[in-house]
């Protein structure tokens, strides 16, 4: 069993790093666009890459799932090759014919399209019509290429490839890194350089799947394999659509409202959230397959030990929410030596408000992610449809109540309520089939002394210190919020004992860590046990 567990954290990390990597380029790559291009071209760049995201679901229509469901095998588990080319083929075969076509009415009618993708009401779009259809062509095909790399990355996975699969990923990444600055700031051209990047990086990643796609593929369907594989793929298609409308469908309601340029300064702002993503993306990776194991080990132990990761999870993310809070609005508007100016220029600047709520939305969807242990242990899954849906409806609503009386701060307060809906429902949800006696008590100080800091900063430091009192002051009041976690009894001798020692040896925790002897941090009083 060690071994198994071993592999699983080993492929865990290769894919995470992929992703996580991935996502911290695109954060590095938000600095270079803001100074590169202008709000109108960036909030095209933005538009575009959503409606993307929801093209994404409908070339696929929940085949990788399907495919991971009846393509997997156990230990023992023997099957055909006829057999397996039969589940490849199908689905691969499926996305070359419905993606190609959907690809090809995008291409053909990319002039008929601009018109409603684009539609800005602040500002008359034709003189941008015809990089806006160059724009819309390039993405079809990129959606295409990216659906048809969807099936062999999954075939890569269930072949336990994880390496292969790193690298492929990591490579388009880096393409996608060095060709935006070869395109946009060496040769110049602008947004329409963002997505011949993109298409380059999705071609080269498709030419190093084609082995794995000739191990599997052959040119024909089974009927029969098909149609359980769309039975089961469609059934997940509206929990998908779902998802996604929470996180992106602020940004065509607020092309809507506000145009693209506004749009533009939103999507820049909001990606200075992504720190905090990147964390709950690294907490998530690593958290799934550990609750899994746990509760399967011992379930009593293991609802105290979820209790207890949702406490440090959260002292974690609200102390990591005050310190990007308080300082990095001000490192963003701050005059660089290297570069000679701010990472955000001042047409983006105006929407640094946002940032703060953002990072707390994430704080949610965190919160969300440890709740969503006792749904997936009790097998409870047919509630996700229900809990994503209320998330999309509370962000569509609230954003079109919100935008046109607050403007882009009532979209990013659009998304934190969606994420405060879902985590409230899938706890509710959560505890009645898998109950977990969660130390709220904690959690609600560590919550408390952070937002009150915060308070302080956004109402007072901010507007009326300046310079280096300014600087001074926030540092002053993050420490204080640490030592109060100290000097108030937050923190149980153990867990004082586990930090320090954690400060003083690192490395022997984390060997400790990998060999699965980490010892309880906690001396728990009664106290603590019963509330």
């Amino acid at each position: 069993m060690k071994e198994q567990i071993k592999a699983l954290s080993k492929e865990t990390l290769i894919y995470g790093a992929s992703t996580v990597i991935g996502r911290f380029l695109n954060f590095l790559l938000v600095p270079f666009y803001v100074n590169v291009l202008d709000p109108t071209m960036y909030g095209v760049s933005a538009s575009m890459y959503t409606y993307m995201s929801f093209l994404g679901i409908i070339y696929t229509l929940g085949l990788e799932a399907a495919y991971f469901r009846y393509a997997s095998r156990g230990e023992q588990e023997t099957r055909s090759d006829r057999e397996e080319r039969e589940l490849f083929s199908g689905p691969f075969l499926f996305v070359v014919v419905f993606g190609g076509l959907l690809s090809a009415l995008i291409i053909i009618f990319a002039p008929q399209l601009a018109w409603p993708v684009f539609h800005d009401p602040k500002r008359n779009i034709t003189p941008l019509l015809p990089g806006l259809i160059l724009i819309l062509r390039l993405s079809g095909i990129i959606i295409l290429l990216d659906s048809l790399n969807v099936i062999p990355f999954a075939a890569l996975r269930i072949d336990r490839r994880a390496k292969w699969f790193g690298v492929i990923r990591l490579t388009g990444i880096v393409m996608t890194l060095i060709l935006n600055f070869i395109l946009i700031l060496g040769l110049h051209l602008g947004v329409e350089g963002i997505f011949i990047a993109n298409l380059i990086a999705s071609v080269t990643m498709l030419v190093m799947l084609v082995p794995t796609v000739k191990r599997r593929f052959e040119f024909s369907i089974s009927k029969p394999v098909m149609r359980k594989l769309m039975l089961f793929g469609l059934t997940n298609v509206p929990a998908y659509l779902s998802s996604m409308m929470v996180q992106v469908i602020d940004r065509p309601i607020v092309q809507a409202f506000l145009g693209l340029a506004i749009l533009g300064v939103y999507q820049a702002n909001y990606r200075m959230g992504i720190i905090m993503m990147v964390f709950v993306s690294l907490f998530e990776y690593a958290w799934r397959p550990f609750f899994l194991r746990e509760a399967r080990t011992d379930d009593a132990r293991a609802r105290q030990i979820f209790s207890r990761v949702f406490t440090y999870f959260m002292v974690v993310a609200c102390v990591g929410f005050l310190l990007l809070a308080i300082f990095l609005p001000e490192f963003l508007t701050v005059r660089l030596p290297l570069i000679h100016h701010a990472i955000l220029r001042k047409e983006y600047s105006i929407g640094i408000n946002i940032i703060p709520v953002v990072l707390g939305a994430y704080i949610f969807q965190g919160m969300y992610t440890n709740f969503i242990a006792g749904i997936y242990i009790q097998e409870h899954n047919k509630v996700l449809p229900f809990v994503t849906g209320l998330g999309a409806a509370v962000n569509i609503v609230t954003n079109i109540l919100l935008i046109p009386v607050m403007g882009i701060m009532g979209a990013a307060l659009a998304t934190l309520f969606a994420y405060v809906a879902m985590a409230a429902s899938l706890y509710w949800q959560a505890q009645k089939v898998y109950f977990i006696k969660y130390d709220w008590r904690r959690v609600g100080i560590v919550s408390l002394y952070v937002l009150i800091a915060f308070l302080i900063d956004y109402f007072w430091v901010g507007p009326n210190l300046h310079g280096s009192e300014k600087v001074l002051v926030k540092l002053a009041l993050f420490a204080l919020v640490i030592a109060l976690l100290f000097i108030t009894g937050f923190f149980s001798r153990g867990e004082r004992a586990a930090l320090k020692s954690m400060l003083q040896a690192p490395q022997s925790l984390l060997l400790a860590m990998t060999r699965g002897n980490v010892p309880e941090p906690l001396e728990e009083t009664s106290e603590r046990r019963q509330g």
